[in-house]
């Protein structure tokens, strides 16, 4: 009976112990899960950086197509009027050449 008595004194003793070295332990497991969480999160805020570099990048360029297309479109449309212009022209030369024959006729 001593040695049941002696076995629980010493099992109740070394409880707070095992109690300190369990929570030590997921002290350490939770600071490491910490460090990779943060580590995962720089990556991913990195990633997002050169994702958003990529983005920046895509868009300048989709800009300069676009002002190019709006050059190109200003260029048409006046080549556009000055072949209305020269066609109005041509008509009123045309009527022109024909009222000297009539008159001359």
């Amino acid at each position: 009976m001593k040695l049941i008595t002696l076995a629980a004194i010493a099992a109740l003793s070394a409880t707070p112990v095992m109690a300190q070295s369990i929570q030590d332990e997921q002290a350490r497991a939770d600071y490491h899960q910490a460090k990779a969480d943060a580590e995962r999160a720089q990556v991913q805020k990195e990633d997002a950086q050169a994702q958003a570099g990529s983005a920046a990048s895509d868009a300048a360029s989709a800009q300069a197509q676009a002002n190019a297309a709006q050059a190109d479109a200003s260029n048409l449309q006046a080549r556009a009027n000055a072949a209305t212009a020269l066609e109005r022209a041509e008509e009123e030369w045309l009527d022109a050449s024909a009222q000297a024959d009539q008159a001359a006729g």
